[in-house]
């Protein structure tokens, strides 16, 4: 089964993981945030679906959450929520392929919690990059984007050696910080918890990133309709961790 199971979860990793970088082009930060971490959601609706029991306060929550995500995709690309093309066609277009990302997100979670109590936490993390890096370089290739086996900084594959700021040291933060802390971390709790919980947990990180986003000066603190969103969008998340 893992042979199956581990290149679709790779593949998977790879879509969320590109999906949600071209969504951050076309629509605000906390949108692509938001909208690529309803996982849970989606997690719960395909349960009601294939007739598995959902707890009452799973139900609830779970509209709740998509209440709040649908107030966030309603913010005016052009108003204090920006950070997104003024363009609302291409906000929308980006607020889709952030949800897109959500599905994949969903597939992603389900199939580590079914490899995770089989495969070795080290092995499943170093197949897992090694899958999502193979598809999403051929992905950069048949896209056409600028992209080369060498060590130029901006198009080379190893331009993230150079000892510049915005390289070397980069990679490693997002290296250690966001990949060891980060996703192996969410992996390594998978053998305890269930996806639905570790899918909620992730959606705290909206919060987190449109704070640093202003402190870097990338995107500026959203306005009131993506704030009030964000707050439906926790609040349905609480509502499904304490079902239990």
């Amino acid at each position: 089964d893992a042979c199956v199971w581990m290149p679709l979860a790779g593949i998977n990793y790879a879509f969320m993981c590109t999906a949600f970088v071209v969504a951050l082009e076309l629509t605000t930060l906390v949108n692509a945030f938001i909208l690529a971490n309803l996982a849970s959601l989606i997690i719960i609706g395909c349960k009601f679906v294939m007739g598995h029991q959902v707890l009452l306060f799973e139900g609830i929550g779970a509209l709740v959450g998509f209440a709040g995500a649908l107030i966030c995709t309603s913010a005016p690309a052009d108003s204090d929520d920006s950070g997104a093309p003024s363009d609302g066609h291409l906000a929308m277009l980006g607020n889709i392929i952030a949800f897109l990302a959500s599905v994949s997100t969903a597939m992603y979670l389900t199939l580590a919690k079914k490899l995770r109590p089989k495969v070795d936490i080290f092995l499943f993390m170093f197949i897992l990059f090694t899958i999502s890096s193979t598809s999403l370089f051929v992905y950069m290739k048949f896209a056409g984007q600028p992209v080369e086996m060498s060590f130029h900084p901006n198009v080379g594959l190893f331009g993230w050696m150079h000892p510049e700021l915005d390289r070397l040291p980069l990679e490693l933060y997002s290296a250690i910080v966001c990949n060891v802390v980060g996703t192996a971390g969410y992996i390594a709790i998978m053998k305890y918890f269930d996806p639905v919980v570790v899918s909620m947990v992730m959606l705290m990180e909206p919060i987190v990133a449109s704070f640093m986003g202003a402190a870097v000066g990338v995107s500026s603190l959203p306005g009131w309709i993506t704030w009030a969103g964000d707050a439906v969008v926790v609040l349905g998340s609480a509502m499904v961790i304490s079902s239990g």
